[in-house]
């Protein structure tokens, strides 16, 4: 006879359990209701009390909560959790407790892995001396399909297909029936567990996060995929969080894979889960995520507050703010800056060509990142600062990566586009085939020593790709082989752009400046005070102003983005100082007074605007010029590189508008 669903004590509604797991979970159109009787429909087949094989096509490798349910036990404890997902959330631990799941004893004699289908219609079996069921229908192919095991005899059960790789599930573990069945009943009677901001400083003391990304992990990770906000303006409140800082800290948890997110708080809740409900309930669970944390992932280097502020102003998609400064705190905990990655080509199944892998794509990665930041972190943090202070041995670090003979960047081919192989060719004078693949390329190829191409395959349209276009750094400089890659594919912010300023001059002096040491402790470049006297005693000579009239002068000639609040910040100014230097310099006719779209203040060099976005400034046209800044149809198209700031300076003042 058919299992009989095991059903939850309180109504929901399933319809949520995508954005109730949100960030626990993969392939999210693949969980929708029946989930959750899915559950009891494989455990029923495992232990032998249901007779039909269970359905298949719920929830997208669900085997991943067994022995780990704990990360959504606390979840559904956190107060953050509107009431129709943490409904949902319950429901789950109220069907999970009473599957052979939750059960340790049980879980002993399971184990999970990948097996590929004697029969696409048959996905289950069993004998007295167990059971194998797969799972989901999806990843059919060489990966094969995930499947639960449960033995139940002296051998192992019989598998409806080859099984290729097993592993065990954790039979340990906080979830056992009772503690789920206790935490559901406190949650419903109680309420969420109060939170305690205290706890998340203590987390982020223990683990190196910010204190966002620390209280957001505290709270059960709330996530922002599949289109539902983790946090709402009232749970940032409570929190003490400002939206950026909620966004940063989202981000910074955001590298965390579906199976670390789990592993990570799936044994964090107390033996005893009212607890939670104590006074220091909060911060013994803080000190346990913390040793979690510290297992799984080591401890960051300590990065105060005010440079992670900092850090959230030049937000970048590509890496958190939090996770940019770790970087330079403590380059050599950065595997990426330590080890050299395997960037050998292979087939890229999406479009048929070639590319260089997961370990080349994360190091270009951090490639840009650390280009983007090192002018911020140079100009913008103060001395004595351990993310400034770590550019040195992080550009060092880069370099070394840069130089080996075997690294392949992707040189951004795409003007290339619908081009073949043999029609370069004669671009490239003695090429040959690409013979070094970690895998056979089915499409030709061709290197010459530098540059590396891979044909690409055809688009929905059935039109060619652009050739995948790589090129060795170590053997990129002033060549003849380099001019004819730089005349095939050179982009202004190609990867061969980024390999050229991080070797060049510019950041030799920027990495002398900070390993000089010449400004005093807690002062910043961008104040010619300290960076820039000589051009500063010229600019009062020349315009008869006063110290602080030439220092804030100086600054909105040649700083890329001088708000009024980094000026107080730079200069250690009061708001009612800095508005009184800023009228002298109204009054001497310098700067006009105005109010402008993102400019963050109050003052302007007089002439033409050039508006920007989220990415780039806007700013005097005239200054995009000094910082090599594309502005077209009076907006701003690049990023400002802003170079050693007591050039920058002397150049600004050379050069500024009469």
């Amino acid at each position: 006879m058919p299992h009989t669903p095991i059903r939850p004590a309180q109504p929901f509604d399933e319809k949520w359990i995508t954005q109730a797991l949100s960030g626990f979970i993969e392939g999210a159109g693949h969980w929708m209701p029946g989930t959750l009787a899915s559950f009891t429909e494989v455990g029923g087949y495992l232990t032998g009390s249901g007779e039909e094989a269970p359905a298949r096509y719920r929830g997208w490798n669900w085997y991943r909560f067994i022995g780990r349910c704990g990360a959504v036990a606390l979840r559904a404890s956190s107060f953050h959790v509107q009431d129709h997902l943490r409904a949902v959330q319950l429901a789950m631990l109220d069907v999970w407790a009473e599957t052979p799941f939750a059960d340790p004893e049980v879980r002993a004699r399971m184990c999970t892995g990948v097996l590929e289908l004697a029969d696409k219609d048959t996905h289950a079996a069993r004998t007295h001396d167990g059971a194998v069921v797969a799972l989901h229908g999806i990843g059919a192919g060489r990966d094969g399909q995930r499947f639960v095991e449960l033995r139940t005899g002296s051998v192992q059960p019989p598998a409806p297909g080859r099984i290729t790789a097993t592993e065990p599930v954790p039979a340990a573990g906080w979830d056992t029936p009772d503690r789920l069945r206790r935490l559901v009943h406190l949650v419903r009677e109680k309420g969420p567990a109060p939170w305690d901001r205290a706890a998340a400083t203590v987390l982020a003391e223990r683990t190196g996060l910010s204190r966002a990304g620390a209280a957001l992990l505290l709270a059960g990770m709330p996530d922002v995929k599949y289109g539902s906000r983790g946090l709402n303006a009232e749970a940032r409140k409570v929190m003490g969080l400002k939206q950026s800082e909620a966004e940063a800290g989202e981000q910074e948890l955001g590298s965390l894979r579906v199976a670390e997110r789990l592993d990570l708080l799936a044994d964090v809740l107390p033996a005893d889960p009212g607890q939670l409900w104590q006074e220091g309930g909060q911060l013994a669970l803080a000190e346990r995520v913390a040793e979690a944390w510290r297992r799984q992932q080591g401890i960051r280097p300590a990065v105060p507050e005010a440079t992670l502020a900092v850090a959230s102003e030049h937000i970048d998609v590509r890496m958190a703010p939090a996770a940019v400064c770790a970087v330079f705190a403590d380059p050599a905990r950065e595997p990426r800056l330590t080890r050299d990655p395997d960037t050998r080509l292979r087939v890229n199944s999406i479009s048929g060509g070639g590319w260089e892998g997961d370990e080349g794509f994360l190091f270009r990665e951090l490639l840009t990142v650390v280009c983007d930041a090192v002018d911020w972190v140079y100009a913008e943090l103060p001395e004595g600062d351990p993310v400034r202070q770590g550019v040195p041995a992080t550009v060092r670090l880069l370099r070394e990566r840069l130089a080996h003979p075997g690294l392949l960047l992707s040189a951004r081919g795409r003007s290339l586009r619908g081009r073949t192989v043999a029609e370069l060719l004669p671009d490239f004078p003695g090429a040959l085939p690409y013979l070094d693949a970690a895998e056979p390329l089915d499409h030709p190829t061709l290197d010459d020593g530098l540059v590396v191409v891979s044909e690409a395959g055809f688009d929905r349209r059935g039109e060619r790709e652009a050739p995948g276009v790589y090129f060795r750094p170590g053997r990129y400089g002033a060549d003849e082989r380099s001019r004819r890659l730089e005349a095939v594919v050179d982009e202004e912010d190609s990867n061969l752009a980024l390999v050229r300023r991080l070797r060049g001059p510019e950041f030799d002096r920027i990495v002398q400046r900070i390993t000089e040491g010449s400004l005093p402790p807690g002062g910043y470049e961008t104040d010619p005070r300290l960076s820039a006297p000589n051009v500063l005693e010229e600019a009062i000579a020349a315009t008869g102003l006063d110290t602080d009239a030439a220092t804030l002068y100086l600054q909105l000639l040649a700083l890329p983005v001088p708000t009024d609040r980094r000026i107080r910040r730079f200069n250690q100014w009061t708001p009612g100082h800095h508005k009184a230097v800023a009228a002298g310099l109204v009054e001497a006719g310098l700067v006009v007074a105005d109010r402008r779209a993102r400019a963050g203040r109050g003052v302007f060099l007089p002439g033409d605007w050039a508006g920007g976005d989220k990415f780039y400034p806007p700013m005097e046209t005239w200054k995009a010029g000094l910082l090599g800044v594309r502005v077209i149809g009076r907006k701003v198209y690049s990023r400002p590189v802003a170079g050693p700031l007591p050039e920058l300076f002397a150049r600004a003042w050379r050069t500024r508008p009469h």
